[in-house]
């Protein structure tokens, strides 16, 4: 060190409570907290919590007892040797949590254990892109969550500590946690804001030395004092806006914009022409997207159009439907066969679909599918429930064929089924205990003196036809824009919403009846186009607004029917008497619809989109708000991300005040910081008279100013200490030379410094900056 630099007095600035390793143990667990915690939203209860607790919590403690031991050894050791360990002690964590048996002594991993993890991972990853939010807590995700909270506490612990950089942790836990809301639109807790913000305020109020123990206030706070002066002759510190006032303007922040975000559950993702497609009822959003899109065009043997499925929900919680996640095989090896009952027919067809503006895990294909052929990438067939999903594939730019074998019993033979006395599983009747009494009240006055499950169920399906309206709109100006049972019997009161509301009022309905059900999602059939195959067969259209939702009841002996009770939309069900013998065996011509309700026309009927029609009471009238939740959330989190700026802006503010004031300290600190934000060179070591005279040398600023600057701290430094009344007013040199200061630095670097302080970024960083 220059003998100008020691004889430099100035005092210590302590703006930041210091940290050792048990605070560092504590402010990583807590970033990890408030990042980890949005993931409740998205994954059932389950062992994933403990297991990614137990992981984390292992390599955190881990981190401080290496940080305590190798106190004393040189940094070069200590800073490399707390990510190595807490890696090792995550790996043997991780392999008490998953693998145990495939472990050495049940406790340090192998090569098997690590091809475990590396199975689950990867099944994990296709539950997430077959899955939809609440996902089931698997054994593969609960390892994968582990796996990634260990991760996360590694990359958290090594950011904060050794490179002391705030903004970054602050930027990791942002995203942490915004991630799930946006992708799976969940909306925002406001509390999780609230925790945000105060967790970014603690990440810039606490710094640690590079191996963890408590910074050395010559790192950072300028030049060392001079050993002859006594701590009572030392200016008093720079007054400093209240560390709670600043909180607190933080947390009103976050309360200001967490209830702007709007809470869309909505799971189609539209954007850029391309919808994403999604097993859930959440359609809204994309129903009244106001400038719909050709999703895929077909062309179907029999020259009307079926219904796609995408995927089937049985599981009702008294909140959402939930997704079947039925067994699969790989697509080659088909769905296996239908069967059919003596005497019922079986209609055989075939169906061509090229995908256009649709992405994601799913393949549309009509009801019931035997097998595909022409499709790309890897998929597998889930039997149950005739789908196509994923296993390493999109469903954008598709080109491929589906055969189709479906039942088609007479009238006289679905009327002698049973539904409510079927053998299928429990689940599929299941109704939660707070189940309004609306809705079984309705269904059995509705039915009447029926005598059988068909007829009760088309009489069902005429109420809701005959007597509801369709509407996207009103759901959202009433506040009944969901699945739930309330927004059920909310829709059954008012008797005005869209396909998702009509299908699962039906499916309560039935299900009070006695009757298992499920809810289907796909795509109504298309419309007619001008266009013809090459054999001459007609290209129908479907757009991404035809999106739609019906029920499905199961028949003993016959299986799954579908009805629609969707007023003006789609095809109802009604099945025909028998008009001969009628014989069992494949029949290329139906005596009836299909299980599935089919088209009518060739020429375009409005009552085939799911949309209103023109003139229609309640239609939808374009929102801009409802494209609007990923926006919201993302401008959400870009709010919380600025209190680093706001908090420098507010730091500038209160310099600038004392430095009016006569305040040397807080002028020459502010001049450091400016230096340190804009990017250019201010060694810590470096004196006021040396540093004034190089920023006159190299940056050109005016040396008037910089001498009346440099003259005050030094006789702040020396000098006895006098009444701040009698201090000059530094501020117009300062805002001289900060003004000539920016000046010199390109409009990328003054944005830069306006966002992202540097100087709150961290001693490291900052070295590695100027070097």
């Amino acid at each position: 060190m220059s003998a100008e630099s020691s004889a430099y007095a100035g005092p210590a600035r302590r703006p930041l409570a210091e940290g050792g390793p048990v605070a560092a143990a504590l402010l990583t667990a807590l970033g990890l907290i408030v990042g980890v915690w949005p993931l409740s939203t998205v994954v059932q209860p389950g062992s994933w919590s403990a297991g990614a607790t137990g992981v984390a919590t292992t390599v955190i403690l881990t981190g401080a007892a290496v940080r305590l031991l190798a106190r004393r050894a040189p940094a070069w050791v200590a800073i490399p040797a707390v990510p190595v360990v807490q890696l090792i002690a995550g790996a043997i964590a991780l392999t008490v949590f998953a693998a145990r048996q495939l472990g050495t002594a049940w406790l340090l991993p192998t090569p098997e254990v690590w091809r475990a993890v590396d199975a689950l991972v990867s099944a994990a990853l296709g539950e997430i892109r077959g899955g939809v939010a609440p996902l089931a807590s698997s054994p593969a995700l609960a390892v994968s969550i582990a796996f990634a909270a260990g991760l996360i506490a590694v990359v958290l612990d090594l950011v904060l500590v050794p490179l002391r950089s705030p903004i970054i942790a602050a930027v990791l836990v942002s995203l942490l946690g915004a991630v799930p809301a946006i992708v799976v639109h969940h909306g925002v807790d406001p509390v999780w804001f609230i925790g945000l913000a105060i967790v970014i305020l603690l990440f810039l109020r606490v710094r640690f030395g590079p191996t963890g123990s408590p910074r050395a206030p010559a790192e950072e706070d300028g030049p060392p004092r001079d050993g002859a002066r006594t701590a009572a002759a030392a200016p008093a510190p720079t007054r400093r806006l209240p560390a709670v006032l600043i909180g607190a303007l933080a947390i009103v922040a976050a309360l200001v914009v967490a209830p702007l975000l709007p809470v869309s559950a909505a799971g189609i993702n539209t954007g850029g022409g391309t919808t994403t497609l999604s097993a859930t009822l959440n359609l809204g959003q994309d129903l009244r997207r106001p400038s719909p899109v050709t999703a895929l065009t077909l062309i179907t043997q029999d020259g009307a159009p079926p219904y796609l499925r995408i995927a089937t929900l049985s599981r009702f919680d008294g909140s959402t439907w939930q997704p079947d996640r039925p067994a699969t095989v790989p697509l080659s090896q088909g769905f296996g066969e239908v069967t059919a009952p003596d005497g019922v027919a079986v209609h055989t067809s075939k169906t061509t679909v090229r995908t256009a503006g649709i992405a994601g895990s799913w393949l549309p294909v009509p009801y019931q599918a035997t097998g595909v052929r022409g499709e790309t990438g890897t998929w597998n067939a889930a039997a149950d429930n005739r789908t196509v999903v994923a296993a390493n594939a999109d469903a954008a730019d598709q080109n491929y064929t589906i055969d189709t074998k479906t039942l088609v019993p007479t009238l006289d033979q679905i009327r002698a089924a049973s539904a409510s006395g079927s053998d299928a599983p429990a689940e599929l009747r299941a109704l939660p205990s707070d189940l309004p009494a609306i809705i079984s009240d309705d269904a059995r006055q509705v039915i009447g003196g029926a005598t059988n499950d068909y007829d009760r169920l088309i009489a069902l399906q005429t109420w809701f036809r005959a007597g509801f309206r369709y509407s996207l709109q009103t759901p959202v100006d009433d506040r009944f824009d969901g699945t739930n049972v309330d927004a059920v019997a909310k829709f059954l009161t008012v008797r005005e919403g869209y396909c998702v509301h009509f299908a699962g009022a039906f499916a309560l309905m039935a299900r009070s009846l006695g009757m298992p059900t499920r809810i289907v999602v796909g795509y109504l059939p298309g419309t007619a186009t001008d266009r013809r195959s090459d054999d001459g067969k007609v290209v129908f259209e479907v757009s991404s607004d035809q999106l739609h939702s019906w029920p499905e009841v199961y028949f003993s002996g016959i299986g799954w029917i579908p009805f629609e009770p969707t007023a003006s939309r789609g095809v109802p069900t009604a099945f025909a008497a028998a008009t001969g013998s009628g014989s069992g065996g494949d029949t290329t011509a139906t005596t009836g619809p299909t299980p599935v309700p089919t088209s009518t026309g060739g020429a375009k009927d409005p009552k085939n989109l799911d949309v209103p029609e023109a003139g229609a009471t309640g239609s939808a009238t374009p929102n801009g708000l409802l494209t609007a939740p990923v926006l919201w959330t993302t401008a959400g989190v870009v709010v919380v991300l600025l209190i680093p700026a706001g908090l420098r802006r507010l730091q500038i503010m209160r310099r600038r005040s004392a430095a009016r004031r006569g305040d040397a300290v807080a002028a020459w600190i502010e001049l450091r910081d400016t230096l340190q934000d804009l990017g250019l060179p201010a060694p810590p070591a470096e004196s006021p008279r040396r540093r004034g005279e190089r920023l006159v040398r190299e940056r050109g600023v005016d040396p008037v100013a910089m001498e009346a600057l440099v003259r005050a701290i030094e006789r702040t430094s020396y000098a006895p200490p006098r009444p701040s009344a009698d201090g000059d007013d530094l501020r117009a040199p300062l805002d001289a030379i900060r003004r000539e200061l920016r000046r010199q630095v390109s409009r990328r670097d003054r944005i830069a410094a306006a966002l992202i302080p540097r100087s709150l970024l961290g001693a490291r960083l900052l070295a590695a900056s100027a070097s």
